[in-house]
C-alpha cells in the first residue's frame, strides 16, 4: 500500500510540475509577441509601417514604407511624417497642429466624412470557440420612439420557431405562428447552424440576426413593428457559409461578413438584392485566426494573424480589388526558443483561443530530450545499488517527462518496499 501510494504522489507531483512550472516560467520571462503597427496610406499609396520591435531612436519607433509590389522596406519617416501619411487615423493629432487637409486626393474630406466612412471590425477565435445558449434575444428593429430597449422576446430554433415572452419565460403564440410562417415561406430548414446578432442599445439602428440554416441558406431576419421580416441571401452554389458576423457602422455599408468552407471572407452588400462581394486576397479561418479590419474613405485595411504569421491586405473601398500585400513574420524570442530545450511538454487548462477550462497537453518539444537524458543519468546515478525495478521505474519516467518527474524523484530518496 506504500508503495502505491508512493507511486500516485509521484505522478500526481508531475503533473502539477507540469503546469506550474511553464506557468512561472511564463510569468518571470514576457512571451508576448510585438507586432509593428501597419495601415494604408492614401497619400502614396503604401503601407506605413510603425516598427516598436527595432527601435531607431531611444523611445522612438522605427516608421518606414513599403513598396506595395516588392514588400521591400522604402523611404524612413518621422512620427510626425507618419501622422501626415495617415490623415485619417490621426485626424485629431493633425487637427490640434492646423495640419489636417482639406482633401485628399482631389477629394474633399471633413471631420463628419472620416468620422461616418471609418469603422474596425475585429474578431478572435475566443468569440467562436465557445459554448453559446441556443437561445437569441430579438430587438424591436423599428422601436416607436426611436430609441432601442431591451429585448422583450428571444428566439429558439430547437427543430422549429419558439418565440417566448422573457418576462413571463411563457410562449407567445401570436409572434410564434408569424414567425414560424415566415421561416417556413422562405424555406428555412432546421436546425439552424449558426446565427449572430448585435443585442445592445447602444447603436443607432438594428441589423437582426445572420442565420446560417441546415442546408447552408443564409438568411437575414429582423423583428419590425412586432413582425418577422426575413429575406433569403442568394449564394452562388459553390459557396457554403461556415461563420456570419453581423454589421451595425454608421456609413450603413454592409449587413455583415461571412466565411467560407475554403476560408474565403465574403462582404454582404446593404442593398436591396443582398449582393455578395468576396475580398480578394483575404483567408480567414474564424476558429483559428485573428482579424482586424480597418475601414476609411479610400481603403480597407484587413489584419489577418496566424499563429506567428500576420498578413496585412490593403483594399479598394469600392471594387475590392487588392492595392498591396504586407506579410510579417514574428520572430521566436529567445525566452520562447529557450524553454522548447527545458520542457518537453506543458499541461495547461486554458487557452487563448477559446473559453474552455479542461486539461490539455501540448507545446511538445524534442529538443528538451537532450535535458531529459542528463536528469536520467543523474536519477539513476543517485539510485545506484537500490531497487533495481524502482530505479529503472523512476528513470524511464524522468526520460519522459524531464524536469516536471526529476524535482520529485530527487526529492523523495526512500522508495517503498
Amino acid at each position: 500500500m506504500k508503495k502505491t501510494y508512493y507511486i500516485l504522489f509521484l505522478l500526481l507531483s508531475t503533473a502539477v510540475l507540469s503546469w506550474v512550472l511553464p506557468w512561472l516560467y511564463s510569468l518571470c520571462f514576457s512571451e508576448r509577441d510585438r507586432e509593428p503597427f501597419v495601415s494604408y496610406s492614401p497619400i502614396n499609396d503604401c503601407f506605413i509601417v510603425t516598427d516598436f520591435t527595432n527601435d531607431s531612436k531611444a523611445g522612438e519607433p522605427d516608421i518606414f514604407e513599403v513598396d506595395p509590389v516588392t514588400q521591400t522596406p522604402g523611404r524612413h519617416y518621422t512620427m510626425d511624417e507618419r501622422d501626415s501619411l495617415l490623415p485619417e487615423i490621426f485626424v485629431g493629432q493633425l487637427s490640434s497642429k492646423g495640419q489636417m487637409p482639406d482633401s485628399i486626393k482631389g477629394i474633399e474630406v471633413t471631420m463628419r466624412d472620416i468620422r461616418m466612412n471609418s469603422w474596425i471590425f475585429s474578431s478572435s477565435p475566443k468569440d467562436l470557440n465557445r459554448s453559446v445558449p441556443t437561445v437569441y434575444p430579438l430587438m424591436e428593429s423599428m422601436p416607436a420612439r426611436f430609441k432601442f430597449e431591451d429585448p422583450e422576446v428571444v428566439l429558439t430554433m430547437p427543430g422549429h420557431v419558439e418565440i417566448i415572452n422573457i418576462e413571463s419565460n411563457s410562449l407567445d403564440e401570436t409572434k410564434t405562428g408569424r414567425f414560424a410562417k415566415m421561416f417556413a415561406d422562405k424555406g428555412f430548414s432546421f436546425p439552424a447552424k449558426e446565427a449572430n446578432g448585435n443585442i445592445t442599445t447602444r447603436k443607432s439602428y438594428d441589423n437582426g440576426y445572420l442565420i446560417i440554416d441546415g442546408d447552408n441558406k443564409l438568411y437575414h431576419l429582423k423583428m419590425q413593428a412586432n413582425r418577422p421580416s426575413m429575406a433569403r441571401i442568394p449564394l452562388n452554389d459553390t459557396i457554403v457559409p461556415r461563420h456570419v458576423f453581423v454589421m451595425e457602422n454608421a456609413d450603413r455599408l454592409l449587413y455583415g461578413l461571412f466565411t467560407d468552407e475554403n476560408d474565403n471572407l465574403y462582404a454582404i452588400n446593404h442593398d436591396e438584392t443582398y449582393s455578395i462581394t468576396k475580398l480578394n486576397g483575404v483567408k480567414f479561418n474564424p476558429e483559428k485566426d485573428r482579424i482586424m479590419i480597418m475601414k476609411n474613405l479610400f481603403s480597407w485595411c484587413v489584419k489577418v494573424k496566424s499563429g506567428n504569421e500576420t498578413k496585412w491586405v490593403a483594399l479598394d473601398p469600392d471594387d475590392y480589388s487588392v492595392l498591396a500585400v504586407y506579410d510579417f513574420s514574428n520572430p521566436t524570442s529567445l525566452s520562447k526558443e529557450s524553454r522548447k530545450w527545458i520542457f518537453p511538454f506543458t499541461i495547461s487548462f486554458t487557452d487563448v483561443d477559446d473559453k474552455y477550462v479542461y486539461p490539455r497537453v501540448g507545446d511538445w518539444s524534442w529538443k528538451a530530450v537532450w535535458l531529459n537524458i542528463v536528469l536520467t543519468l543523474i536519477v539513476l546515478f543517485a539510485a545506484r545499488g537500490r531497487n533495481i525495478r524502482c530505479t529503472i521505474g523512476k528513470a524511464a519516467l524522468t526520460l519522459v517527462c524531464g524536469l516536471f518527474a526529476f524535482i520529485p524523484v530527487m526529492l523523495m530518496k526512500r522508495v517503498a518496499n
